[in-house]
């Protein structure tokens, strides 16, 4: 038998140069959930309310909001399909001004733990949450009030995680140059696979499961490396999360970037 773990939290916090007003309305108005989370949003507001979040067919759920005290802590849990195995997930949201900034934590429980589908899918929860909280604050800071523009390729793959990122980082993968480099905080600029010279920060950096960086020549976008799934069953995610680029551009991305991912792992 499996031993059973004790259940496991996802703890995070972030500082936002922003008021308390707007990170309550980032977390509970359903335009502004688009422009840095899924990528749509409906919000019932109101304690016994809900939220539903989309990232299209599969990639989609409901939850009931459980506590709502604006500008202070918001309560969310999940709503299961008829027929689906409770998790019993709870994501509990809490504001606290700090000088002229806003301190917001997330606190998301319950993994189970004890199989390999509880230690993926916590995994990836805890790794995606530092990626999406990065992306409300470069909405909130860089580009408040703006439609987020999406691109997503993505692409099932064989190998297993380590050898995918690897594949990815090394010269000739997503840079010409290599992105083993990548030290979170610093500067770099490398020629991506596309041609295109590409330049920015390094946001993160989470080997095998990724990293991300921002781009200044698209007007200050946001790219994510993600590896999703458990093993044998990954799949390669390119996030472009982006703003006021013109529509054929975010296109041209999504293809452009398809092509790279197919060149690596056809």
């Amino acid at each position: 038998m499996t031993e059973q773990r004790p259940p496991r939290r996802v703890k995070k916090e972030i500082e936002l140069n922003a008021g308390v007003d707007a990170v309550w309305r980032a977390l509970t108005d359903g335009d502004e959930l688009a422009r840095w989370f899924p990528l749509s949003a409906r919000v019932k507001p109101g304690a016994r309310g809900s939220i539903f979040l989309s990232w299209g067919p599969g990639w989609e759920g409901e939850s009931r909001i459980d506590a709502w005290e604006p500008g202070a802590r918001l309560r969310l849990i999940e709503v299961q399909p008829e027929g689906a195995e409770p998790k019993g997930t709870i994501v509990e949201w809490t504001i606290e001004k700090r000088g002229g900034k806003t301190l917001l934590r997330l606190v998301q429980s319950s993994f189970a733990g004890g199989t390999d589908w509880d230690d993926e899918y916590y995994g990836s929860t805890e790794y995606g949450w530092g990626f999406m909280l990065v992306n409300l604050r470069h909405y909130l800071e860089r580009h408040a009030g703006t439609p987020r523009q999406v691109a997503w390729p993505r692409r099932q793959v064989t190998v297993s995680r380590d050898e995918a990122y690897q594949r990815l980082a090394a010269p000739g993968g997503l840079f010409r140059e290599g992105a083993r480099g990548f030290v979170a905080g610093s500067e770099y600029m490398l020629e991506a696979a596309t041609g295109e010279q590409f330049e920015g920060s390094v946001e993160f950096v989470r080997p095998p499961r990724g990293f991300c960086v921002s781009v200044r020549h698209l007007n200050d976008a946001l790219l994510w490396l993600t590896i999703e799934g458990g093993p044998g069953q990954h799949e390669v995610q390119l996030w472009l999360s982006a703003y006021n680029l013109p529509p054929a551009k975010v296109v041209a991305f999504e293809k452009d970037w398809a092509g790279v991912l197919e060149r690596a792992f056809g």
